[in-house]
Formats: C-alpha cells, structure tokens, sequence
C-alpha cells in the first residue's frame, strides 16, 4: 500500500516520542497527560514540566481540606503505576509556593504544601499499591499562572 510522504514522517515523530530519553512527557498547557510506569523504572525521578493557569479552588475538584488553586477538574498527570518493593514518591518544584494533590488507587486523597524542600511539596507513598494516582499541581498563594516540574522517584523527594 502506498502511503503519502508525510505518512513516514508522523509515523517517525510518533515513535520518537514513545521511545525518547529523559521525561516521558512534553510540556503541555492542556491538563490530561497520561503516564505508566513499573516499580524500579529508569530514569529515576521521571519529571513532568508544567505550565498551569491555576484558577479553580482545589477544593472543589478534591477533598475540603486541600488548598489551593488548580487549572483544570482534570489531573495535569494521570500515572498508573505498578507497584514493588519501593516507594512511590511524588514530588513538584517551582519557583512559588506550590500544593500537590493525589487521588490515589484506594480513593482517598493525598494533599500536601511544604513536605518537600523549602516550599515544595512532596507526598510519600511508603508501600503504594497497584493502579491509577491522579495528580494535581496548583498554587498555593493564589489564582494565577505557574511553571512547575513534577517529579516521580522511588528514590527521593524535590
């Protein structure tokens, strides 16, 4: 069957993003980035750059008692992780104060502001289970634009 040129050549975009080295994903605007990954992957942290317009109340897209403000009802990382024998740590830097939400595979939310270093947040999942962890990043302070990196480690926290 013959194929247009540019057929060879999305084709080619495509498996070099699937197979590239460093962060599993690019720097999206949109929220929904989709990531899996298995206990003892490489490299370790996998990072996610962000860039967030950080305008609803996280409260109403999880749990009361999380604070701060998101960009979207939908998490900027939807991670399916198979589970090992290390911890799941989750992790984001930024150069403003910045909260992370999880919904993890056994429905409870996870929130924290300052568990990282300095300002950072850094949530610790000392034996994780199997399955879907919804992640959020958003403002602490206020609404408003921010660039942040997400970051996934068996190994340690930002």
């Amino acid at each position: 069957m013959n194929r247009p040129p540019y057929s060879a050549l999305l084709s080619a975009i495509a498996l070099t993003v699937l197979v590239g080295g460093g962060s599993a994903l690019a720097a999206r605007e949109d929220a929904g980035d989709d990531l899996y990954l298995s206990a003892g992957f490489t490299p370790d942290p996998r990072t996610v750059d962000l860039v967030l317009d950080a305008r609803i109340d996280a409260s109403t897209v999880s749990a009361p008692d999380c604070h701060g403000f998101v960009a979207s009802e939908q998490p900027d990382v939807a991670l399916y992780y198979n589970a090992g024998p290390f911890p799941l740590i989750l992790s984001a830097s930024a150069e403003q104060d910045m909260t992370l939400i999880v919904n993890a595979p056994d429905g409870e939310w996870y929130c924290d502001d300052d568990s990282g270093s300095g300002l950072n947040p850094s949530i610790r999942f000392g034996e994780p289970a199997s399955g879907n962890y919804d992640i959020w990043v958003g403002r602490h302070i206020g609404p408003g634009p921010a660039t942040a990196r997400l970051s996934i480690s068996e190994l340690y926290s930002e």
